[in-house]
């Protein structure tokens, strides 16, 4: 039940961390943890959202560390991560434009997006795997949206078609691109 998550589960970690060898770590975290407390998953209910709460619990662990460590910073910038390009890429913005507009958004804006948007979980979900309230979670998805078209549109020089119907286009084909 949890394997077939793998992929979307690597995805939202690597955007969480912003490193592929600690999104990887995470990921294979998550799995452990869930094959040791299978026992406390309840047949019926959403398996990705358990598996999602868990990554969110990994990640909040990992950060408290990372804070009473001293901070290290590598040397050699060429080891960027670049993902495979995507088939069918709009013309509007490069994957690497929407990922940078994304990874400039506050983490709390960034995780609901990503949640909802990416991962297809509804507010309520959102709001369990969080543990806060909904109009949270939908105040944040809401900034989140309107943070990353604003983004994408400064990344393109103020962009004149910045319509709001051409601006809601060009939004949801950025979410594709994730």
């Amino acid at each position: 039940m949890a394997m077939p998550q793998a992929a979307s589960l690597l995805r939202t970690a690597l955007r969480l961390t912003g490193d592929p060898g600690t999104a990887e770590d995470f990921v294979q975290e998550v799995l452990l943890r869930a094959w040791r407390s299978f026992h406390q998953f309840e047949s019926g209910t959403n398996c990705k959202a358990w598996l999602f709460r868990i990554l969110l619990n990994v990640a909040s662990k990992r950060q408290r560390q990372i804070r009473t460590r001293p901070h290290l910073v590598s040397l050699d910038e060429n080891e960027m991560f670049n993902p495979p390009a995507v088939i069918n890429t709009p013309p509007q913005f490069t994957r690497a434009e929407v990922l940078t507009a994304l990874d400039a958004l506050p983490e709390e804006h960034r995780i609901v997006l990503m949640l909802a948007v990416v991962e297809g979980f509804t507010c309520k979900e959102v709001s369990q795997m969080l543990v806060v309230p909904m109009g949270t979670v939908m105040s944040r998805l809401s900034r989140a949206r309107d943070g990353l078209r604003r983004k994408l549109v400064e990344s393109k020089g103020g962009g004149a078609s910045a319509s709001p119907r051409n601006l809601r286009r060009q939004e949801k084909r950025a979410y594709e691109l994730l």
